[in-house]
């Protein structure tokens, strides 16, 4: 990977700092983000999990000029949402991010500095120390409650909580209402998928359980719930369809997958393992799978385009991420 390359995507974040200012004009579309930013680590070796494969001295050689190129793609991508959608992302839940350190990084130090992004991260069990996290537009939002969920898998090993963030909503125009997003990182198939499955199943179950407790909370209809996550399954699996039906769910997901779309390529496939899942008062949202050009490079071996990711196994090759982002864009009256 050619250092002008890297290097530009890293510096062109600059120019967004020139972005519009919306304040005033007519709204554009209003979104929720979900991306899986592949291995988002800072380079300093934390005593407490075990990620020193993300240090100078690791296996990756991950380094804080890296992180900085990195940091800045991954702004530029989500500036880049406005071009689309005439707005930037209302809230961004994230799957593999280390700490809130990283996040803050990328709402202070980027230009979504001038956007006022709020960060919530909560620290997993996950001995890596690979969280999931939430950012959220401050001026739109007010966070009420936030609890990582456990998921008990009954192995030795622990995997990601549901991180539960419920939200006030305070939109122009919109009526006030209180949104709950649940950002998810279900175990992945190591292993095999019968063996895994069962561990993806407790997480499903983890979250149907806890939809279900605030549906018994709520006089009359469920709030606006948001799912959203890297599930490491399709929308038809047996883990999200019972999720789904469990707690009275939608899948705008799976239009996309029975056409072939998907988030990560394996063996030259696309699949769809980053979802959406979404109560019956949104059902007029619609997800997306954003495949920017910032986003993407030739599949030279399966030919097409694939994700620009990060690293092919030790060696660093300077994308954002072997995964593309989701976006629900949420009703028009929202």
């Amino acid at each position: 990977m050619k250092w002008s390359r890297i290097c530009a995507a890293s510096v062109a974040v600059v120019l967004c700092v020139c972005a519009p200012d919306l304040r005033g004009q007519e709204r554009g579309s209003r979104y929720v983000v979900f991306w899986n930013l592949e291995n988002y680590f800072d380079p300093f070796d934390d005593s407490l999990t075990v990620d020193e494969e993300f240090t100078p001295a690791g296996e990756k050689h991950w380094t804080w000029k890296k992180f900085l190129v990195k940091r800045n793609l991954i702004a530029k991508v989500l500036l880049s949402m406005y071009d689309r959608y005439g707005d930037w992302p209302l809230a961004v839940g994230f799957a593999e991010v280390e700490n809130r350190m990283v996040l803050r990084q990328l709402t202070e130090q980027t230009p979504l500095a001038k956007l006022g992004y709020g960060v919530v991260h909560r620290d997993s069990p996950d001995s890596r120390g690979i969280d999931v996290g939430f950012i959220y537009r401050e001026e739109y939002m007010t966070v009420l409650e936030v609890e990582a969920r456990a998921v008990l898998t009954g192995r030795e090993r622990p995997t990601r909580d549901i991180l539960h963030v419920a939200a006030g909503l305070h939109l122009p125009g919109g009526q006030p209402d209180t949104m709950h997003c649940f950002t998810n990182h279900w175990p992945s198939k190591f292993g095999g998928e019968e063996y895994s499955r069962p561990f993806r199943q407790a997480a499903s179950d983890t979250l149907r359980r806890v939809v279900e407790a605030l549906r018994d909370s709520v006089s009359g209809e469920l709030p606006p719930v948001i799912v959203m996550g890297d599930f490491n399954d399709t929308p038809d699996s047996p883990p999200v369809v019972s999720l789904q039906r469990g707690a009275g769910l939608l899948n705008p997901g799976l239009s996309l997958h029975e056409r072939g779309e998907g988030t990560l390529k394996y063996n030259g496939r696309w699949e769809l393992i980053d979802l959406f899942l979404i109560s019956p008062s949104l059902e007029d949202a619609r997800m997306e799978i954003y495949s920017h050009p910032l986003l993407l490079e030739e599949d030279e071996k399966f030919l097409g385009q694939k994700p620009f990711r990060t690293y092919y196994g030790p060696q660093w090759h300077g994308g954002a991420s072997d995964h593309l982002p989701i976006v629900l864009l949420l009703p028009s009256d929202f």
